[in-house]
């Protein structure tokens, strides 16, 4: 129990000491598809790091939310930035509730003349408790979100 926990402290301290210069907006909301339908938030906690609320279907077979924490780095192409992030996630079946570890590893984009960012990610989840049948599971998707306010 204690080795998750060290390494969960260790990966959250790392989000803070790379620099990174690139992210324009503070605020974001819209849809991600793919293995799953969701709606998102992101907002920036400075240029960086930000958190990411998840609530939807995933995989198509359970409902849930997630909050992710993270780190976001200049892609030195243009508006690109790089990200990845770790943060707990809740599901619901009529069989069974599931808590567990999400991860997020992906890439961002967003437009300069228009407030719109898109993004492409996979998101591994370790489950902790639930369905002992479905220990690992992952997703891809694609997303789109409205530029709420710019830095």
């Amino acid at each position: 129990m204690k080795r998750p926990i060290i390494v969960a402290i260790t990966l959250i301290n790392f989000l803070w000491i790379t620099p990174s210069y690139g992210q324009m907006y503070r605020s974001a909301a819209g849809l991600r598809g793919g293995t799953g339908a969701t709606i998102s938030y992101k907002h920036f906690l400075g240029r960086q790091l930000a958190f990411e609320g998840i609530l939807g279907s995933f995989d198509y077979d359970y409902f849930g939310t997630s909050i992710l924490f993270e780190k976001h780095t200049d892609a030195n192409l243009g508006r690109l930035q790089w990200y990845w992030g770790l943060g707990p996630y809740l599901t619901f079946t009529k069989a069974f509730t599931a808590f567990g570890a999400q991860g997020a590893l992906g890439a961002e984009y967003s437009f300069a003349s228009i407030p719109i960012d898109i993004s492409l990610d996979w998101t591994p989840r370790l489950r902790i408790s639930g369905a002992p049948s479905k220990l690992f599971t992952r997703s891809a998707g694609v997303g789109i979100r409205y530029i709420i306010d710019y830095y």
